[in-house]
């Protein structure tokens, strides 16, 4: 039996549904706040020089007064811009979740042995006994699983619209005799914020982090697909090895030579192979040994670190980035006794209270760990206390 092109009820086909993306709504997130944070540092720097420099005088009251103006413009335009990034994060939550949907209804017709088609038909492949009204329940979830996802969607298109869509519009800088300076640049794609475009390998981890970031106390913050190792810290390592296979990065070893998972040579998790009480490597779980599997096996390097001596007040926000980590690497944190015993996935640059700082996704104690400042609050000062930054070579770069 052959599958036509299309989807169940004329909506795409099921396989063009599960590979989409939300690498656009993820990216255009941080793109809309780093325009937001951009447009308030030019504006605020300008309003407080033209306040501060000793300026006096008719012309100088009508500077002042006519940057208030435009400041308070693009002050109004830049949280339309925060809205929208809260409007694509969530929107792409959203959508994965709707994805998953599907792939269960999918999954569950595939273990009751029916094979399903890209156009949405179900075939019974038993032919014993007629099951026909059970491959129409199956035919139908998936048709309606299929219809909500592409539904979401939509619904996540028209709310940014609805955000943001007018931005050009409320940007509109008017001179006293009414002719208007429109913003330049005022269109904001939702694509990377600057600099060489992410492989794609790097975009599906980084992707992956953004959704699973958190804590055990937020449902959707970890997947349900792994074993969770708590909200103390302890699932720090599994959530971004799960994000470097995300990535693309393959299982080595399968559990058979290595009863206790202790081979530095093998990362894995349950991919099929596995011994009983042997489901995962402990290079997946521990943060010192994933940090001596990549660097000794070739699939990343140490390239730069920060000794953290005093405090977090000591430590440069910007050091990765300056060490040359790319969105989708790793920094490991060394303690007061020089143990490695965390680990963090960098995915970019934030604004934060006027700054550039470069930022982690992690699974942390606490419930800030969505894109939060790479240094540590406690725990990781003094004595031998050091974080490593390790650039990661992922697939097909």
């Amino acid at each position: 039996m052959s599958a036509p092109g299309a989807g169940p009820g004329g909506l795409p086909s099921l396989s063009e549904l599960l590979a989409w993306s939300t690498t656009h709504l993820i990216e255009g997130a941080a793109q809309l706040e780093a325009t937001a944070d951009r447009w308030d540092h030019a504006f605020v720097s300008m309003w407080k020089d033209v306040h501060t420099v000793g300026w006096n005088g008719t012309a100088a009251n009508g500077a002042k007064a006519r940057l208030t103006s435009d400041k308070n413009q693009a002050a109004g335009g830049a949280e339309k811009l925060r809205a929208g990034a809260q409007v694509a994060r969530s929107g792409a939550s959203d959508v994965l979740s709707a994805q998953n949907r599907l792939r269960y209804a999918l999954e569950d017709a595939a273990e009751a042995e029916f094979n399903v088609y890209d156009d949405g038909t179900v075939e019974d492949t038993h032919t014993e006994v007629d099951r026909s009204d059970q491959a129409q329940d199956f035919a139908d979830r998936i048709y309606q699983r299929a219809k909500e996802l592409v539904g979401v969607d939509s619904h996540v298109g028209q709310r940014l619209k609805d955000t943001v869509g007018d931005i050009e519009n409320d940007i509109n800088f008017h001179e006293p005799d009414g002719n208007g300076v429109q913003l330049v640049g005022s269109h904001v794609p939702l694509a990377p914020a600057g600099g060489s475009p992410l492989s794609e390998a790097r975009r599906r981890a980084v992707e992956y982090a953004d959704h699973w970031a958190g804590n055990g106390d937020d449902s959707r913050r970890h997947n349900p697909d792994y074993k969770y190792f708590g909200d103390g810290g302890g699932d720090c390592t599994n959530f971004a090895s799960q994000a470097m296979r995300a990535g693309g990065f393959k299982d080595v070893g399968n559990g058979l030579d290595d009863w206790r998972g202790g081979d530095i040579d093998d990362w894995y998790y349950n991919n099929g192979l596995h011994t009983p009480l042997n489901s995962r490597s402990n290079t997946w779980s521990v943060a010192q040994d994933n940090r001596d599997f990549i660097t000794q096996s070739g699939r990343g390097e140490v390239v730069g670190t920060a000794p953290m001596q005093t405090s977090k007040a000591a430590l440069d926000p910007l050091a990765p980035s300056k060490a040359g980590l790319q969105p989708g690497d790793m920094i490991y944190y060394r303690d007061p006794s020089g143990v490695i015993n965390h680990t963090a996935v960098y995915v970019g640059q934030k604004m934060e209270n006027g700054h550039l700082v470069d930022v982690v996704d992690q699974h942390a104690g606490g419930g800030n760990n969505f894109r939060n400042d790479w240094m540590p609050e406690t725990d990781f000062y003094g004595g031998r206390s050091l974080a490593e930054f390790v650039h990661l070579h992922y697939p097909g770069e």
